[in-house]
Parts: C-alpha cells; structure tokens; sequence
C-alpha cells in the first residue's frame, strides 16, 4: 500500500492530542478570568478590556505556538484563537449583566 504513511505512530498522536487539549483548557481558563475581570470592571474602562483581549488572545497563541507536538496543524490556532475569542466575550457579556 503505497502513499499511506508506515511512520505513523499512536503514541506520539496520543501525546499529541494530550497536549492539544491541555492548551486548550488553559487557553480557556485564561480568557475566562480575563473575561470576567474586563466585565467587572464596568464600561468606564472600556480600553482596559480591550487590552485585557488582545493579551488573552496572545497568550493563547503563544501558549499553542511553544507547544511541541507530533501532529501541529494550522487548524490548531484558529480553534484556539476562536476558543479564546468567544470564551472572552461570552464572559465578558455575563460579567457585565451582573444584577
């Protein structure tokens, strides 16, 4: 069968998947406390949030980009690019409507 990888390895793609998954989770505990830090700040300190954003976007890809895995796609950082984005916002918008 010619043309199908024999180098594959199921260790290596456990591990990988392992690491995958723990940036994630981390990707989405960061955002959500950042999340519900810019929210409980108020709408006075709007640019706050916005900093507080493109830290926590930063901080997922550079936590995705020092991850050393088998498999990297490039599929990896959008969806933690896209996790953190809308974990963000959707905390943010809860901490805002606080009653």
């Amino acid at each position: 069968m010619e043309g199908i990888n024999s180098e594959f390895s199921r260790e290596k793609y456990a591990k990988a998947d392992i690491i995958r998954g723990k940036v994630m989770l981390l990707s989405f505990l960061i955002s959500l406390i950042f999340g519900v830090l810019s929210g409980l700040l108020g709408m006075n300190y709007t640019w706050l949030g916005g900093i507080l954003l493109i830290l926590t976007l930063a901080i997922s890809i550079s936590l995705i980009r020092r991850a050393n895995y088998y498999t990297k796609k490039s599929s990896d950082y959008l969806i933690v690019f896209l996790l953190s984005l809308f974990t963000y916002l959707s905390f943010w918008i809860i901490a805002l409507n606080v009653t």
